[in-house]
């Protein structure tokens, strides 16, 4: 008996002692989060909503840029230069919970001037709280962190190298990054050159809401599509990166021989004139200098437009006639003059008085391959200020449509690859090649295949 009560005894101590162990483990573990919840809150410089501050000043020394909130826009007071939207807010986003990661103690005059705190970097942002300011120094000698002081606070601070580099103030970084002040339908006008020649010439009228190009072109048909979809993508594209400020040698960047200009003027009567240059170090890219000196690095892709001219911006392929509106053709080529009577309603067509039933697939592939072949001419290029006469076409194709009215098409050789394509008797302004006569899926081969059917 004697024996258990001591072995119960023991266990009695023992739990006594594992309770009192396991407390004074709680115990440690609360004063650990205690103490690190203390830390964290002394290393919590700012918290605030970050859309709702509504004035930054960014400054150092005698530089200082007071921005603020017009509506949704930061704009700088001055209104030296149009504002990165993204950056402002973006500031504001790291300035709102800014939490440092290390903290250097009391402030003394020695540590300021240790930390380059002496002479700093200073943004100050409000909000409805109140103003927040912080003080940036220099950057750790390993690049982690940068050091700063903050309003209110007693001590030294280091906050992240990114978020540091974020929030010094680098006149760059402000600066809007887009290429072009305007949204598609702020745009009126954008012309290209080479050389000193305008090379494109897109115009934007306000009344149809048409693009057209000059009246060289009007025989041509505009294609809207492709020229919203170049120009969308060129109001939203943005600076790879700033170069300099207020270039002066234009040679640095090969300004002085630039590869091609670009001017696009808004609704609203500014302008904006570009020059772009390429460099054979940085092939995939290319430097745009503005009129204000601002050097600008950009993918040479994005900038494609000072490569384009009017073909890049027109249907081009020129179709006559629809068969299925079509009641007559008469072809001139390769020697034959042959008319075709067509009667799609009845599956029927007349060739030269003979009469062949297009009820079946084969004869009515071979009559559609044929009739597209002369009806459709796909421009290869253009050649605009070319003055051809309608003499001695290689080709003559004249359609009579249902309602009696008629187009007529002619091919004259241009070279001997390529023949201008005539409409009405009027030169287009374009050429198609000669592959579209003769070889493979030309209209050689399908009129021949089709006078065959005939029986011609």
């Amino acid at each position: 008996m004697k024996k258990a009560f001591i072995a119960l005894v023991v266990l009695i101590l023992a739990a006594a002692g594992s309770v009192g162990a396991f407390i004074a483990v709680k115990n440690g573990k609360d004063k650990e989060k205690q103490q690190a919840s203390k830390v964290l809150a002394e290393n919590e410089l700012f918290s605030f909503d970050p859309y709702s501050p509504t004035k930054i000043v960014f400054s150092k020394g005698d530089e200082v840029y007071e921005v603020e909130k017009q509506g949704d826009q930061w704009v700088l007071t001055s209104g030296e230069f149009a504002m990165d939207q993204n950056y402002c807010q973006l500031v504001c986003t790291y300035f709102s919970d800014l939490t440092a990661e290390i903290n250097y103690g009391e402030i003394t005059d020695e540590k300021l001037d240790m930390y380059g705190l002496t002479d700093t970097d200073t943004i100050e942002i409000t909000e409805p709280n109140g103003t927040h300011t912080l003080k940036i120094g220099d950057a750790s000698p390993m690049g982690d962190y940068y050091y700063v002081t903050a309003d209110g606070r007693d001590k030294i601070y280091a906050i992240s190298y990114m978020e540091g580099s974020v929030l010094k103030l680098d006149r760059l970084l402000l600066k809007n990054k887009k290429l072009l002040p305007y949204t598609l339908y702020d745009i009126k006008e954008v012309i290209a050159a080479k050389d000193g020649k305008t090379t494109l010439d897109l115009i934007y009228d306000p009344d149809t809401q048409k693009w057209s190009l000059p009246d060289e072109y009007s025989t041509l048909q505009v294609d809207p599509t492709q020229i919203t979809t170049v120009l969308n993508n060129l109001v939203r594209i943005e600076s790879e990166e700033m170069l300099d400020e207020k270039l002066e040698d234009l040679s640095k960047y090969g300004h002085d021989k630039p590869y091609g200009e670009l001017t696009v003027k808004g609704t609203d009567g500014t302008e904006r004139h570009l020059l772009v240059s390429l460099n054979e170090d940085q092939p995939d890219y290319c430097v745009v200098l503005f009129d204000d000196g601002q050097a600008e690095l950009y993918y040479k892709a994005d900038l494609s437009i000072v490569d384009k001219t009017p073909y890049d911006f027109i249907v081009q392929t020129i179709t006559a006639a629809d068969k299925l509106n079509t009641k007559e053709l008469k072809l001139s080529y390769n020697g034959n003059n042959d008319t075709f009577s067509i009667d799609t309603d009845n599956d029927k067509c007349v060739v030269n008085g003979k009469e062949i039933a297009i009820d079946n697939v084969d004869n009515y592939v071979a009559f559609d391959n044929f009739f597209k072949a002369a009806s459709n001419f796909n421009l290869s290029g253009l050649d605009i200020e070319a003055k051809p006469e309608l003499k001695d076409p290689v080709m003559t194709a004249e359609f009579t449509c249902n309602d009696g009215s008629t187009v007529k098409m002619d091919l004259v050789k241009r070279d001997d690859s390529t023949l201008y394509v005539f409409k009405d008797g009027k030169y287009t302004g374009g050429y198609v090649d000669e592959t579209s006569l003769k070889g493979r899926t030309s209209l050689s081969e399908f009129y021949i295949k089709f006078r065959k059917i005939a029986g011609f």
